[in-house]
């Protein structure tokens, strides 16, 4: 009878090793996978969820997630669209647990630069938020280059051209805090 409870014993041992070892092995390989995710692919996951966002610029948005691109997120704010590019995040409160799968093919390669030249072909109306200083500018998107955007300051002529004599002002992607484009809330 002793020997059953000794084997028993050691069996148990061993059994709570195995798990122990099991739990070790399943805590590491969900750290290692963790380390992986990119801030795009966990603003995947929260796609549709309200969220809080707070700029390098300043500005504090809580709205809902609409949209997330390689370099940007969309976020809808009492019926405007906000663009924000990721470079220009500084905090995000809300966030859930979950995470999508990583771009691929077109959703990839939509960069800030085609988030811009939507809102330049429809001849938004927007307001321009840049960091440090950060001032806000109105108007129309005239322009969107490979790095920078051009924004015309003054509306329109009755063809949606630019209106002679008005301001243009070009603006760095790496200046742009946030765009607001009014009545492009998804």
């Amino acid at each position: 009878m002793r020997w059953d409870a000794l084997f028993n014993d050691l069996e148990s041992q061993l059994q709570a090793a195995v798990v122990s070892l099991q739990e070790s092995e399943i805590r590491e390989r969900t750290r290692s996978e963790q380390s992986r995710l990119t801030l795009v692919q966990r603003l995947l996951g929260q796609v549709g969820r309200p969220l809080g966002v707070f700029t390098r610029g300043g500005r504090s948005l809580e709205g809902v997630l609409t949209n997330v691109g390689s370099e940007w997120i969309a976020v809808a704010v009492e019926g405007r669209s906000v663009i924000v590019p990721l470079s220009s995040l500084h905090l995000l409160r809300g966030m859930g647990r979950g995470a999508g799968q990583p771009l691929s093919g077109v959703g990839a390669r939509l960069g800030l630069g085609s988030a811009l030249r939507v809102l330049s072909r429809d001849r938004a109306h927007v307001t321009l938020w840049t960091v440090g200083p950060s001032s806000r500018q109105a108007g129309i998107i005239d322009r969107v280059g490979t790095d920078f955007i051009d924004v015309g300051t003054a509306g329109p002529d009755r063809e949606g051209r630019p209106a002679a004599g008005r301001g243009v002002l070009t603006v760095p992607f790496a200046s742009i805090d946030t765009v607001d484009a009014a009545g492009t809330a998804d």
